[in-house]
């Protein structure tokens, strides 16, 4: 049986995919299910998963990655949107998450601790670097399936925005791009381990 560390190990950027490919719903599902399943802090899990499939919808959301090969070639896309303006401390979705995490106990300590937080920083770019742990939850298990993956960090956010639903109050963190890489995986270029 393959490890983690196995499918650590295959994980690589692939900046072209197969053309005619598709990658299956029950693959996607299992996609972002380990997005889903991954760390967050305060339990919050500020994110939500954007599949585009259709070949139209690919090719819009390709355009506001400038064109990139990875967004252009890919036979699915899961966009990654940071939920900024449900992160309030006073929303109903903080409250649900807390209630959630503190498992129906008290949450006096970690409103305490969140408020303090949410007062001090910039949420909108904390919520977006969350969303980099349901990203590498996405490519580990993408690698697991034998799928090529590739995040993509460069896009047009107003032309984003324009080709999908994403409210106002959210913010666009991570396009990844999958399919079958259309070459080799190349050696993996990494410092030696200290």
């Amino acid at each position: 049986m393959p490890s983690l560390l196995d499918a650590i190990q295959q994980r690589y950027a692939c900046h072209q995919f197969v053309a005619g490919q598709t990658v299956g719903a029950s693959e996607l599902s299992v996609l972002r299910e380990a997005g889903r399943l991954a760390p967050s802090a305060f339990g919050l899990e500020p994110w939500r998963f954007i599949t585009v499939t259709d070949k139209t919808e690919r090719a819009t959301v390709a355009h506001a990655c400038y064109d990139q090969p990875a967004a252009a070639t890919a036979a699915a896309l899961i966009v990654i949107v940071a939920l900024v303006d449900a992160l309030d401390p006073d929303s109903d979705y903080v409250r649900a998450r807390f209630e959630a995490e503190t498992r129906g106990k008290d949450t006096t300590s970690i409103y305490q601790s969140y408020r303090a937080f949410h007062h001090a920083e910039d949420v909108s770019a904390w919520a977006r670097g969350q969303c980099n742990f349901a990203a590498a939850h996405i490519l580990l298990q993408a690698a697991h399936l034998g799928l090529g993956s590739c995040p993509i960090g460069g896009f047009d956010e107003t032309a984003l925005r324009a080709a999908l639903t994403i409210s106002p109050g959210e913010s666009t963190a991570l396009v990844i791009g999958l399919g079958q890489c259309a070459y080799t995986a190349p050696q993996r270029m990494r410092k030696e381990s200290d």
